[in-house]
This record gives structure tokens, C-alpha cells and sequence, in this order.
């Protein structure tokens, strides 16, 4: 189940490498000098682990950023690989559940139909605009038969405050539900490197899922704001890095969507899910609707 080019690979900064599935997820690889850190293992449509072998013969800690299965996909090729597989004490038993099989066949029309959108979005881009390249290119989705999210039990639990040492850079976790409340963020006090999983993403932020909280997410996202952060390195979509200013620019926002004081929108998720869309400059926040609808996950 391998396709060419799945991953966009490149460095986003010292000792720091991004392996995006361009419009899918964005893991991220830290460099030490004793153990590396690769937060996030993606979709697992291809093998994640011959990108990071690739990149370094350091021994490897995986972390999750939160139990949802894109940001798992990755775990099973990988345990044999890893040092530890650590997620958030409070997500231990959510990694115990393999990804259903409706899920990844809905999962995978859409990754298709994403592909098409980009391909009539590419067109125009290259009449003028040259906003897009390789990079960012949204690739043609694999051969998704035996595609699997198998569930793989973690190693190492993490709370709020434990420090891992790589050697030569230390990250601290944080705690920081909202998305799902076991969502950790990796803060770096020395070079005001955050990696932040889906608790900072460049497009729609899910607070309408199961285990979502928008009173948590502002939270969150407050804490996040008050950080000295040089550079977010986000979860989602084509664009993988934010500034200071885009984090109080998504604190501000749930604040004001924890406060009623926006304008929602009907629409629906990805998944067709009923929300109520609140926009702002450059993203999207989507809420629960008044009547509680099916669940999707992301």
C-alpha cells in the first residue's frame, strides 16, 4: 500500500523536520543528540518509518499528540521500531481501538475527493496566483485495500510537566484537551519551538467531535498564547507553520466562540456531519449543533 512521494519531507528548522501527507496530517521529526522524537505517526497509508530512517539512525521515541486515528496510523509499523510509544495518560485505554473499517472507507473518498479539489484548485493557482509547489501538492491517494489503523497498546504515559530529554534539547509536555482530552503539545523553552497536533491547525478546527470541549479549547489555547512561541508547528493542512501572533489569533477566537459572541453558520464536517461553522481570518472553528448529530472522529 504504498504510493510514490506519499510524504513531503523537508526541514522546518534546526534538528526539526516536517512529514507531511500534504491536506492529510503533519508528524514531525526532532533531532537530539541521543533519541529522536517523532510526534505524530500519521494516516499509516504508507511506511512513515522508512521516512524517519531515512533522516537518522538515532534510536526513536514515538509521541502521540491525542488517540484519534490520524495521528496513529503509523503506531503498529512502528512498535517494533521505537523505544516507547507515549501518549497522554488520559488517552491510554482511546489507543485501544483499531480504526473501523467504515471509517477508513469514508476516509478514503474523501482523501480522493481532496485530491480533485486540489487538481481544479492547482489549475487556477497556475494562471497567476503561483501560491502552490511540490511541496504542498495533495497527492494522487493509494491503493487503500489493505489499508489498516490497527490498535497498538502505548508504552509510556505522559502528564503534564514530564520533561523528555533527547539529549542537547529537552520538550516539555502540556497538557492541553479541547480536541480530545488527552491532547498534548511539546513546548521547547529554549528556542520557543511548540508542536502543537490539533490543538493549532491552518484550516477547520474540530471542537464538535466526541471528547471535544470548547471551554477546554479556549483554555488551551489561552495557555498556548502566553508562550514566548517563535514558531507552531500545526497538525493539519498545507500550511505546517504558525506564528505568535496566529496562536492569540486562535485563543481569541474560542474565546469568543466560549462566549457566544460569533455568528455560526449550518454546515456540515468533512464526514457530513451537521455543525455550526464559526469563520474567522485564515480558519474555521466547528461546533456541535444544538441537536447532538452522529458522530464522526478526526
Amino acid at each position: 500500500m504504498t504510493g510514490p512521494q506519499w510524504f513531503s519531507v523537508r526541514e522546518t528548522g534546526p534538528g526539526a523536520y516536517v512529514i507531511a501527507e500534504p491536506g492529510h496530517v503533519n508528524s514531525y521529526l526532532l533531532l537530539g543528540d541521543d533519541l529522536a522524537l517523532l510526534y505524530d505517526t500519521g494516516m499509516g497509508m504508507d511506511d512513515i518509518g522508512g521516512e524517519v530512517r531515512k533522516l537518522t539512525a538515532l534510536p526513536l521515541l514515538v509521541v502521540n499528540s491525542h488517540h484519534h486515528f490520524d495521528h496513529r496510523g503509523g503506531n503498529a509499523s512502528l512498535a517494533g521500531y521505537a523505544k516507547d510509544i507515549a501518549v497522554h495518560a488520559d488517552g491510554a485505554d482511546l489507543h485501544t481501538t483499531p480504526a473501523p473499517r467504515e471509517w477508513l472507507e469514508s476516509y478514503g473518498h474523501i482523501a480522493r475527493g481532496l485530491r480533485e479539489r486540489y487538481e481544479e484548485f492547482h489549475a487556477l493557482d497556475t494562471g497567476g496566483f503561483f501560491l502552490t509547489d511540490s511541496r504542498i501538492e495533495v497527492r494522487p491517494v493509494p491503493e487503500l485495500a489493505d489499508w489498516r489503523i490497527e490498535a497498538v497498546r502505548p508504552t509510556r504515559l505522559l502528564r503534564e510537566g514530564d520533561v523528555l530529554d533527547l539529549g542537547g534539547r529537552r520538550l516539555e509536555v502540556l497538557h492541553t484537551p479541547g480536541h480530545s482530552p488527552d491532547g498534548i503539545c511539546l513546548w521547547e523553552p529554549e528556542t520557543g519551538l511548540l508542536l502543537a497536533g490539533d490543538t493549532l491547525i491552518s484550516g477547520t478546527f474540530f471542537a464538535h467531535v466526541p471528547g471535544a470541549d470548547v471551554a477546554a479549547f479556549a483554555a488551551s489555547t489561552c495557555r498556548l498564547a502566553r508562550l514566548p512561541v517563535t514558531t507552531a508547528l500545526l497538525g493539519h493542512n498545507l500550511r505546517h507553520r504558525g506564528s505568535r501572533t496566529f496562536v492569540g489569533q486562535v485563543a481569541e477566537a474560542f474565546e469568543a466562540v466560549r462566549d457566544g459572541r460569533t455568528r455560526p453558520t449550518a454546515s456540515a464536517d468533512m464526514f457530513g456531519v451537521p455543525v455550526r461553522r464559526h469563520d474567522f481570518d485564515g480558519f474555521a472553528v466547528l461546533t456541535a449543533p444544538l441537536t447532538t448529530p452522529r458522530e464522526s472522529v478526526r
